[in-house]
């Protein structure tokens, strides 16, 4: 029988103020949403504490309800009843407690038992035959005509306790309340209004309870998010190692239970990262209890399918377990039991239903169905690759285990699937008991762990190798690796020149060979260091041994001499890009970040932009290493492009994901251009402590290239309070002398700086050295963004020297400054112009620059720069009204030449470069060199979004 529609429904009491002693002291609504979220433990729920505070609020104003928190096991729903208990003891409620037990899942009314007494001393006057039917219902059950007696002296009950003061139910684990609980509850829930009762039930995700109904509030509690989660880790488990708290929350998928067990179970080497972490991890005890029961009533088929998806890190296609299932003689229905249990989820690929399900699925498996799933894993693989088309496999039939994975693994390697290839040699390791088997399958484990991208995972891999002989090919491999590993996890420049120069040894290695990531890092210090012994090292080993594609060599070769070869390396570049744009091109990941780091610094921008934009959606998920690398060079490259406001809002999360990720070079380098970007907008007290940790970080770490940001960001600031510039800051920005030094990024940005800087103490002499350095280097052929930086250094010495072909120098560099791709030099040369031509008093000329330049500055909320030009223009006579910091959003569109237009909106209609090219008499090679520098200018990155954006200028025209 339906009690909620059969059963009729009392009329609530009217409320009467004068026994309604709760209200005197009732606050206004939202007080108890607010008391709930502040000082709250629970990380990552301040949004359901706010809607549970709500519901608690209204009820005050006899508006009760029901409140259903959904979840999955784990998610924090018990832990979020206590705390809001005890919050609403504290703000003047009475609470009370029952939950359904598997025990009492069989005994009538067994979860209200624990509410019946405590309610019924609260209601004296409950008339005979209510109070009769509820406690003989409570002892014995009755039937359904009984119970709706049973269940409206509940409800009576409740109501009149409730008048006395806000009362709170709790009801935990629904899905194991009694029948005539649950019926109880039901009646109670859809009959609150008029109250001051609210429940509060704790029930599973997508599971039917006595809690359906439109009266009845549901929040569903999500996985945390990466913050969130972080934070609670932070809480519980500080001493975590970097490598530690990424696996961990990696593994537990956001689930709270999960986020606090997982570390429990780890040893504390473990924990600290001295030790290699077990994969996956193991589930501690109270994951055990809240999980483990699931999988342990399986049938032992089932499980040793999902032993076999745990080892395939949670992912495996059906038809090739299907395939393998059966040649182990495991029943074809094994799967369907796990996914009707919902542990299972997918169609063609079958995955976890949670990350943590995998954890608990290898830790509740028998020893001896995990060493079947091993064996199973390993002809899956090689089924898998044979199916792809790999061929020269040996064959593997009758031999052990770990020699099969070993094979395993090195068709993985062939592949390039380095992650299957990680799994794969470190079960062979494990599964071996000769040391020095168990120690060269460790190590080229650690090699492929480098090429996924997880250095942390390679150090650890690594970490306990020790090898008797130093040439053999095992100590060669174990060198790159720990090397490569160091100097991304652990930085320190002149350590790192050392080991990696060490590790460049001619001879085979095992696994994957990483000798070309070694040039690359080696090559990097360069850059770092400012010195070009290291890009020479590297460069030197790729003509010795001819190892390196054109990706590698482009990348070395930018490192030690971007200026001087910065027309070949462009001409390469765009060669390479042509290739890219067919089929999905050539490169991989790994070469696409090469490639956009070398257009980073020959200041393509554009082109940057478009491979980084490639190189992210093809970096793998688990490829933490270039993932940070293409951030970095994406915030570089969003302060060149003015896109200030987009990068002050991803920057911390970024940041604090390195730290995570245990990259923290790869964090220092977004704040440093954070930083770079507070200086420009004269955000000083946001800037002054990211300067101090860029220049700490760089004198702690030996990183030249840190310690010149830092002074770039300085002149900068002072440059833009009016103030004067240390001449030691400005010595650390200026241009090199000696010949065989490296000209930096930095030092070719800062140029204009500079000038500034000296002409500004009157050091003309120094102005003129520094550009005159610059034109015998060739700065301004290397990029037209040097060329306008060159020339605006030129004009602005001519404008101090009274010079007479000053204009025709600030005309020159205005020329030049069309094809620039930055907005923040356009404006200051305009600034710098117009300033110029107010002097000359050229007024309607000088009016047209200042008023770009305002406006340029103020989009790009450059304060110091547009209040500047601000007063320039008001010295013209133009009033110009004050606008806030922040820059205003503009259609890129706006600013492309007819030329740019009509190539984007051929491209839009689905035309190819070939074909674009043939209808305007260009080259293709023009066409995709327009679409490079039109992409950034729209904010997109492909020719998808092209349609929507050009739309978008024809609304606005």
């Amino acid at each position: 029988m339906n009690v909620r529609t059969s059963a009729p429904s009392p009329t609530p009491p009217t409320p009467d103020p004068a026994t309604d002693v709760g209200r005197s002291n009732t606050r206004g609504y939202g007080a108890l949403a607010a008391a709930l979220v502040v000082g709250t433990p629970l990380r990552g729920r301040d949004e359901a504490l706010t809607g549970i505070g709500m519901a608690l609020d209204r009820a005050r104003e006899h508006h009760g309800t029901a409140v259903v928190l959904r979840g999955g096991p784990g998610s924090g729903k018990s832990a979020l009843l206590r705390w809001t208990a005890d919050r609403a003891v504290t703000e003047g409620w009475q609470v009370f407690h029952l939950a359904g037990t598997h025990q009492g899942a069989l005994v009538p009314f067994a979860a209200l038992r624990s509410l019946a007494y405590p309610v019924l001393n609260t209601s004296p006057d409950l008339p005979y035959s209510l109070r009769s039917a509820f406690l003989d219902a409570m002892a014995v059950g009755v039937g359904s005509s009984d119970a709706l007696l049973a269940y409206s002296a509940l409800w009576q009950m409740l109501f009149a306790a409730a008048r006395a003061c806000p009362t709170l139910v709790i009801v935990d684990d629904c899905h194991w309340l009694d029948p005539g609980s649950a019926r109880a509850l039901a009646f109670l829930a859809h009959r609150l209004q008029g109250s001051r009762l609210v429940i509060l039930a704790a029930a599973p995700s997508h599971r039917h309870g006595p809690f359906d109904g439109d009266d009845v509030k549901e929040i569903v509690l999500d996985a945390l998010d990466d913050t969130s989660a972080a934070a609670l880790l932070a809480d519980h488990h500080p001493g975590l190692a970097p490598l530690v708290r990424s696996t961990v929350m990696a593994a537990a998928g956001g689930n709270p239970l999960a986020l606090l067990d997982l570390p429990a179970a780890l040893t504390s080497r473990q924990r600290r990262g001295e030790a290699l972490l077990p994969d996956p991890l193991p589930a501690g005890p109270a994951l055990d209890r809240a999980l483990g029961g699931r999988f342990r009533e399986l049938p032992a088929d089932t499980r040793t399918v999902l032993s076999l998806m745990a080892i395939a890190a949670g992912e495996v296609e059906r038809k090739l377990v299907n395939s393998v299932a059966e040649n182990l003689g495991i029943s074809p229905n094994a799967i369907a039991v796990a996914e009707r249990a919902g542990l299972v989820v997918g169609d063609r690929v079958l995955c976890f239903a949670e990350p943590v399900y995998r954890s608990v699925a290898d830790s509740t498996a028998p020893a001896s169905l995990r060493r079947k799933a091993y064996a199973a894993w390993a002809e899956y693989g090689l089924a898998r690759y044979d199916a792809l088309g790999h061929r020269g496999r040996a064959d593997t039939r009758g031999e052990d285990t770990a020699a099969r994975l070993e094979a395993l693994a090195r068709a993985a390697t062939t592949r390039g699937d380095w992650n299957v290839a990680v799994r794969a040699y470190q079960r062979a390791g494990d599964l071996t008991t000769l040391p020095a088997e168990r120690t060269r399958r460790h190590v080229a484990a650690g090699s492929a762990a480098l090429r996924a991208g997880r250095p942390g995972l390679a150090l650890a891999l690594t970490r306990e190798s020790d090898i008797a002989d130093g040439r053999s090919a095992t100590a060669r491999t174990l060198q790159l690796v720990r090397a490569c590993a160091e100097y991304e996890t652990a930085f320190f420049a002149e350590h790192a020149r050392r080991e990696l120069a060490d590790a460049l040894k001619p001879g085979p290695v095992v696994g994957a060979d990483v000798r070309d990531e070694t040039v690359l890092r080696l090559a990097e210090l360069s850059s770092l260091l400012h010195r070009p012994g290291p890009a020479r090292q590297a460069l030197d080993w790729l003509d010795r041994f001819g190892q390196g594609g054109a990706p590698l060599r482009i990348a070395v070769t930018a490192q030690l001499a971007a200026t001087s070869r910065a027309a070949g390396s462009r001409a390469q570049l765009h060669e390479a890009a042509d290739r890219l744009d067919t089929a999905q091109g050539p490169f991989d990941a790994r070469e696409l970040v090469w490639l956009a780091d070398t257009a980073l610094r020959i200041d393509e921008t554009a082109l940057g932009n478009h491979l980084v934009s490639t190189a992210l959606r093809r970096v793998e998920r688990d490829d933490r290493t270039r993932l940070h690398h293409c951030w970095a060079l994406q915030a570089d490259l969003m302060v060149s492009a003015g896109r200030w406001a987009e990068l002050r809002r991803i920057a911390p999360s970024r940041i604090e994901a390195a730290g995570r990720d245990g990259l923290a070079r790869r964090g220092v380098d977004i704040r440093a251009q954070l930083l770079m970007v507070c200086s420009y907008q004269g955000r000083r007290d946001e800037a002054e402590p990211l300067l101090r940790q860029v220049r700490q970080w760089g004198v702690d770490h030996g990183s030249v290239h840190h310690v010149q940001l830092a002074a770039h960001a300085a002149c900068v600031m002072a440059l833009a309070a009016g103030d004067e510039t240390p001449a030691d800051v400005v010595g650390l920005v200026a241009l090199p002398v000696a010949d065989d030094s490296l000209v930096s990024t930095v030092a070719r940005r800062a140029h204009v700086d500079v000038v500034q800087a000296a002409l500004a103490r009157e050091d003309i002499a120094g102005a003129r050295r520094q550009h005159d350095r610059a034109v015998e280097l060739g700065l301004d052929q290397v990029s037209a963004d040097m060329a306008v930086r060159v020339g605006h250094g030129e004009a602005l010495i001519s404008a101090h020297a009274g010079a007479p072909d000053t204009e025709d120098r600030f005309r020159r560099a205005h020329e030049a400054a069309r094809k620039s791709s930055c907005p923040f030099d356009r404006a200051r040369l305009a600034l710098d112009y117009g300033s110029w031509l107010r002097r000359q008093r050229e007024t309607s000329a000088a009016r047209t620059q200042l008023r770009a330049a305002h406006d340029a500055f103020a989009r790009l909320g450059a304060a110091p720069w547009r209040e500047r030009a601000r007063r320039e223009l008001r010295a013209t006579g133009v009033s110009v009204r004050d606008q806030g910091a922040e820059e205003t959003p503009t259609s890129g569109v706006l600013f492309l030449s007819a030329q740019e237009r009509r190539i984007a909106r051929l491209a839009a209609a689905g035309l190819s470069n070939r074909q674009i090219a043939d209808q305007l008499f260009i080259s293709p090679r023009t066409v995709g060199s327009h679409l490079y520098k039109v992409f950034p200018r729209l904010g997109i990155s492909s020719r998808r979004e092209l349609r929507s954006a050009l739309r978008d200028f024809d609304d606005r025209t």
